[in-house]
């Protein structure tokens, strides 16, 4: 049984009284206490609960004010705890010495699979205290250190912990201070660990020298399968070194480069390795500084391929000719579910390109044409011939 109680504002008061049901419940699985003004107080009589409780498996207390004086409590419930596999903790005010508790609690508990730690101020310091329970735990898969003031100091602890690690799949690093030294730690360790399978490291200080470290990475990892690596100042000499990447690599499936001003030239580079590529599944190149000529040679690259399912090029500056070489590509391309070209160049004729082209295509499941300049009555038109020659396609335009 699940149980939601978020956004209900019980504050401390409330949390006690759910704390002494939760003494004699057997059958709530799932509790959700987000944004309740629980302070200290009340996550301490939670956790004075789980450490009797055996039946609730998730828990989270995001948007609380549980401090590190709570989450002391709350760390402390998870050494004879063994049940709870999901705690979520994000935006709890949680600072150093929480980190350094609940790092204190994995290295003993064995139950927790999924931690979410995000929106706090745990610091370097934070999270060199939890790459050390990760060299002890072997069973958190999912750990989330989005916005924690993490350095490149934070982050190479953090990797040689991977390094020995066989457990962790997914860790998220986005909006960290991760900078192109940070990167070279996490190139090692991604050519050593081989069960991570998403990594975030969105919105940090790559550049281009760090992706290309990354690159190196993709091409000699074997297990991670979505890297995200958006707003991270990367412009074509990355793309290229991570298109060259993509043809060796063999297990990637998702690839998020939006919001980075790769150009034609980091385009024409990835576009290269969808020729050879046979994993990867969606790509997203949204406001990448993308015109008719990287658009091109996407669509040349999406004549021989057959794997990739979702192209998201909105926000670029796709005209007319780069349309007509992607609708070109729909007329042979078989594998391809949903294109976004939102918010480009396109003009009446590009439309009108990519409309007549799904006339041969049956395996697109939605596209989207928004905020280009169409029309009024050409969408209309367009949004007909969609409706006519490709009936099972949903259309945005």
């Amino acid at each position: 049984m699940a149980g939601s109680l978020a956004e209900n504002q019980i504050g401390n008061k409330g949390a006690k009284a759910l704390a002494r049901s939760l003494l004699v419940n057997r059958s709530l699985i799932t509790l959700d206490l987000r944004s309740n003004s629980i302070g200290p107080p009340g996550a301490k009589a939670l956790a004075d609960a789980l450490k009797i409780n055996r039946t609730l498996t998730s828990l989270s207390l995001q948007s609380n004010v549980i401090k590190d004086d709570g989450v002391m409590c709350v760390a402390e419930a998870l050494v004879s705890n063994q049940t709870i596999s999901m705690l979520q903790l994000q935006k709890n005010l949680i600072g150093l010495i929480g980190a350094q508790q609940m790092a204190d609690a994995l290295k003993q508990n064995r139950s927790l699979k999924a931690l979410m730690f995000s929106s706090n101020t745990i610091g370097d310091r934070g999270a060199i205290a939890l790459a050390e329970a990760l060299k002890v735990n072997q069973i958190l898969e999912n750990l989330d250190l989005q916005s924690n003031s993490i350095s490149d100091m934070g982050v190479t602890v953090l990797m040689r912990a991977l390094c020995s690690n066989q457990t962790l799949s997914s860790l998220n690093l986005r909006e960290n201070s991760i900078s192109p030294e940070g990167a070279q730690a996490l190139t090692q360790a991604l050519c050593r660990n081989n069960t991570l399978k998403h990594l975030d490291l969105t919105a940090n200080l790559l550049h281009d020298r760090g992706a290309q470290a990354i690159a190196v990475a993709v091409g000699e990892n074997h297990s991670l399968t979505h890297l995200h690596l958006q707003w991270n100042f990367i412009q074509a000499g990355a793309a290229r070194a991570l298109g060259q990447a993509l043809q060796l690599n063999r297990t990637l499936t998702t690839l998020d480069l939006q919001e980075n001003a790769i150009g034609d030239e980091g385009a024409s580079s990835v576009a290269g390795a969808l020729k050879v590529n046979t994993t990867l599944i969606a790509l997203y190149l949204q406001v990448a500084s993308i015109g008719s000529q990287g658009a091109q040679a996407l669509g040349e690259a999406l004549t021989v391929n057959r794997t990739l399912e979702i192209l998201d090029l909105r926000g670029n500056d796709v005209g007319a000719a780069g349309a007509k070489a992607l609708a070109n590509a729909l007329k042979l391309n078989s594998s391809l579910r949903r294109l976004n070209l939102q918010e480009n160049s396109l003009g009446m004729d590009g439309a009108i390109f990519v409309a007549s082209a799904l006339s041969e295509n049956h395996g697109l499941h939605h596209i989207n044409l928004q905020g280009n300049p169409i029309g009024e009555s050409a969408a209309r038109m367009i949004s007909e011939a969609i409706k006519t020659n490709a009936p099972t396609c949903t259309v945005e335009i």
